[in-house]
């Protein structure tokens, strides 16, 4: 997956999911003006990003190298 489907990814998941942004900043302790920029095309640290992705059930892990 490509830095730029994470968004849309992610966008996707809480509209199923029916989660507010303040829903999801109280229970991640991200910060919600961060989660919207965010999901609005924004940038994200990956400590940020790995948070959100395992509080919606992603598992986040290396790339395997294909030889």
């Amino acid at each position: 997956m490509s830095p730029q489907q994470l968004p849309r990814l992610l966008r996707k998941e809480i509209k199923r999911r029916a989660l507010s942004q303040y829903r999801i900043a109280e229970d991640t302790g991200i910060k919600q003006p961060s989660l919207s920029r965010f999901l609005n095309g924004g940038s994200l640290k990956m400590e940020t990003a790995a948070v959100l992705l395992d509080y919606l059930g992603y598992e986040v892990r290396p790339k395997r190298r294909h030889q």
